[in-house]
């Protein structure tokens, strides 16, 4: 059985169909996908999946592949939070969600770089993420600053189904606690992250 590295390496150049080395495509596709996720973050609540990003990304790099998109797009998704991580930037691939419209596996390669746990709740994690990067660049953030990020609209459907199910006894939960901007943990009493200082 071949291995990703060997199916992905079948990349071509669409203007000339010259065939591209894989270390190149590769390359090409993660510029284009930083690109086009700093664009969709500049719209409040857009997100791409991962398999229309893989689309987009082989228009904009002119780079082509007959490759199934899940045997590379997650090596391109880890170069973008490895870049956005050493650049200091919120982590792009919170907005690239796979059909189910949840961050999956790939996303939890971010709280490795920063060196965090895996959160209970990745989702509402990766909610916070795609917060930041809306802010970051400019998108038009909602007046109601306190409000917590969305979901995106699949995983609140599914959220809501799913509590519908169950039949529990519903207790007031407490007000949210104040998060870190950066690294998303808990902020102490007085308000100064002890991991960012």
């Amino acid at each position: 059985m071949r291995n990703s590295v060997e199916t992905a390496a079948a990349a071509w150049r669409a203007g000339d169909g010259v065939a591209v080395p894989l270390r190149e495509a590769t390359v090409a596709w993660a510029l284009a996908a930083h690109a086009e996720l700093s664009e969709i973050a500049t719209g409040y609540g857009h997100f791409i999946t991962v398999n229309a990003l893989a689309v987009r990304v082989q228009e904009v790099s002119g780079v082509h592949t007959e490759a199934p998109t899940r045997t590379w797009m997650d090596a391109i998704l880890r170069k973008i939070a490895r870049r956005c991580d050493n650049a200091g930037e919120p982590p792009l691939i919170a907005l690239c969600v796979r059909q189910n419209h949840t961050v999956g596996d790939t996303y939890k390669y971010v709280l490795e770089l920063a060196g965090l746990p895996i959160p209970d709740d990745l989702e509402l994690h990766a909610a916070y993420a795609r917060w930041q990067c809306y802010r970051h660049y400019g998108a038009e953030m909602p007046a109601d600053i306190a409000t917590p990020p969305p979901l995106t609209p699949k995983a609140t459907t599914r959220r809501r189904s799913a509590s519908a199910t169950v039949q529990v006894e519903v207790k007031p939960q407490p007000t949210r606690a104040t998060v870190c901007a950066h690294c998303f943990i808990q902020l102490p009493a007085n308000g100064t992250c002890e991991y960012c200082v």
